[in-house]
C-alpha cells in the first residue's frame, strides 16, 4: 500500500442499525417535540429572510430591467448588477469570452465568471448561439438567418447577461421562476416591460407593429404586437389582444 492509498478494515464499517437506542429520543433522529419546534422555528426564519432578500432584490429594479420572452419574465443585465451591489456581491470575469462554431458557421459565446459575495463565491458560466430563434427566427416556414445577417454583438451581450442571471440567482435562488404575478407584487407594472414571442406565425421578430408579427389573438383574431402577446401569455396562458385580456380579468 503506497502512501495515498487509505486502508479499509473491518473495525471502519459499523452497521448503524445494530446500535442501541439512546433514551429520550436520542436514537439517529431525535423527534421529541422541542427539536421538532426549533426546526420549524429556523425554517420559518429561513423563509421569511429570503422572501425579504427577494422583495428587495425586486423593488431596486424597474421595468426596464426586465423581458418577457414568451410570457417568462427575464432580468437583464442592468437588474443583475443593481441585485449585485444591493448585497455586495462582486464578479469577476475569468478570461475572454470561448466562441464555438457549428458546421453551418453559427456561433456560441460563453462567458465565465466569479460571483463573491463575503468570504464565498462560486463560479458560473452563461452562453448564447447565433442560431437560437432570439436571433434567427424570421417567421414561420421561413429559413433561419444566416450567421453574417446576425449582429454578434447582440449574441455577446445576451451570454454574459445569461452568466450574471446565472450567477446571481445561485447565490440569491428566491430570483428563480420568477412569474408576472411576483412582479406585479413587487410593484412592478409587466405591461410596461418589453416582451418578445416565439409563437408559429411570428413574422416580425422584435417588430413592434401588431400587423408584422403574424400573431393574433387565440379569441377573437385581432393582431397583436410582440410585447402584448408575450404579456398574455405569462398572465393568461394564451396570446390574447388588450381588450380579451379585460375580460378574462373581469371573469
Amino acid at each position: 500500500m503506497n502512501n495515498n492509498e487509505v486502508e479499509i478494515v473491518d473495525a471502519d464499517i459499523v452497521d448503524l442499525t445494530a446500535r442501541p437506542q439512546q433514551q429520550n429520543g436520542g436514537g439517529l433522529l431525535d423527534t421529541n417535540t422541542d427539536n421538532i419546534l426549533y426546526l420549524a422555528e429556523k425554517a420559518d426564519k429561513y423563509i421569511a429572510a429570503m422572501n425579504r432578500i427577494m422583495d428587495a432584490a425586486l423593488r431596486i429594479t424597474n421595468e426596464l430591467d426586465w423581458v418577457l420572452i414568451g410570457g417568462k419574465p427575464y432580468l437583464q443585465e442592468s437588474g443583475t448588477t443593481k441585485v449585485a451591489r444591493l448585497f455586495g456581491i462582486s464578479i469577476q470575469l475569468i478570461g475572454k469570452p470561448t466562441v464555438e462554431f457549428d458546421g453551418e458557421g453559427y456561433k456560441t459565446y460563453t462567458y465565465k465568471a466569479r460571483f463573491m459575495l463575503k468570504d464565498q463565491f462560486i463560479e458560473c458560466e452563461g452562453s448564447r448561439s447565433m442560431k437560437e430563434d432570439f436571433f434567427a427566427k424570421q417567421g414561420k416556414d421561413k429559413p433561419l438567418k444566416k450567421p453574417d445577417e446576425i449582429d454578434e454583438r447582440d449574441v455577446k451581450m445576451a451570454a454574459y447577461t445569461n452568466c450574471l442571471n446565472n450567477g446571481i440567482k445561485r447565490l440569491i435562488p428566491n430570483l428563480r421562476n420568477i412569474d408576472i404575478d411576483t412582479l406585479q407584487r413587487a410593484g412592478l407594472d409587466p405591461q410596461k416591460i418589453a416582451g418578445y414571442t416565439f409563437k408559429d406565425g411570428n413574422k416580425g421578430g422584435a417588430s413592434k407593429a401588431a400587423e408584422a408579427t403574424g400573431l393574433v389573438c387565440s379569441r377573437c383574431g385581432k393582431a397583436v404586437t410582440q410585447k402584448v402577446a408575450s404579456y398574455s401569455q405569462g398572465k393568461f396562458g394564451a396570446i390574447l389582444c388588450m381588450d380579451c385580456q379585460k375580460e378574462g380579468a373581469q371573469q
